[in-house]
C-alpha cells in the first residue's frame, strides 16, 4: 500500500501504534522548513457514493493531523477531547491530500490545535480540535 501511494518528494511513512491509523492509511510525513506535513493519497475504499473522499475520512486524516501538532506541545498519552470539521471542498482518487496544524498550549494540561487539509492549492477542509494530556494508570 505504500508504495501504491506513491507519495510526493520528501514524505515518508509515519510510524503509528494504531491498528486503525494503519487501516486507514497510509499516512505520510516530511517536514518543510520546520514545519511537519502530513499526506494521504486518496485511494479508492476513501470514496463515498458521491465520487469524493468520505467525511468521515477526512476527519479521521484531520485527528491525526492535529495530533501531529499536540506532539510538540505535551507528551503521550493524550486524547481528543473535541474536534469540529469544515468541509470546503471534495478531494477525488488519486489525489494528494496534505495539511498541516499549529497547535498552543490551553491550560490545564490541554491543547488547542487548528489544522487545514488541501489538494494542491485548493482547500479541502479546516478543523480545530481540542486535545488534553492523559497519565498512564
Amino acid at each position: 500500500m505504500i508504495a501504491a501511494a506513491k507519495p510526493p518528494s520528501g514524505f515518508e511513512p509515519i510510524l503509528s501504534n494504531s491498528p486503525f491509523g494503519w487501516e486507514n492509511g497510509p499516512i505520510f510525513e516530511r517536514i518543510v522548513a520546520g514545519n511537519k506535513e502530513r499526506g494521504l493519497r486518496i485511494a479508492e475504499r476513501h470514496i463515498n457514493a458521491g465520487g469524493a473522499c468520505h467525511g468521515g475520512m477526512i476527519m479521521t486524516f484531520a485527528d491525526i493531523l492535529l495530533a501531529t501538532a499536540v506532539f510538540d506541545i505535551v507528551s503521550p498519552p493524550f486524547v481528543t477531547v473535541r474536534m469540529t470539521t469544515d468541509f470546503i471542498g471534495p478531494a477525488f482518487k488519486g489525489e494528494w491530500l496534505v495539511g498541516a496544524a499549529q497547535a498552543k498550549l490551553a491550560g490545564e494540561g490541554m491543547v488547542a490545535v487548528r489544522g487545514d487539509m488541501r489538494v494542491d492549492e485548493r482547500v479541502v477542509a479546516v478543523a480545530s480540535g481540542l486535545f488534553k494530556a492523559v497519565r498512564n494508570r
